[in-house]
């Protein structure tokens, strides 16, 4: 059996400001990320497309 660790990680408030920047970061180090948002599906769409340009 293969065994794989991957690290996922939520981040409440990633499609602005601190959390867009942590939500960029842990892209780049490799966590499959969930993105959630309450009011702007237009900024949670941006961060999504950025997630899965740097391969999330």
């Amino acid at each position: 059996m293969t065994e794989t660790n991957t690290r996922v990680a939520l981040v409440t408030g990633g499609t602005g400001g601190i959390g867009r920047a942590v939500v960029d970061r842990l892209a780049e180090d490799g966590f499959a990320l969930a993105v959630h948002y309450a009011g702007n599906k237009a900024k949670a769409d941006e961060a999504v497309a950025a997630i899965e340009a740097q391969g999330g």
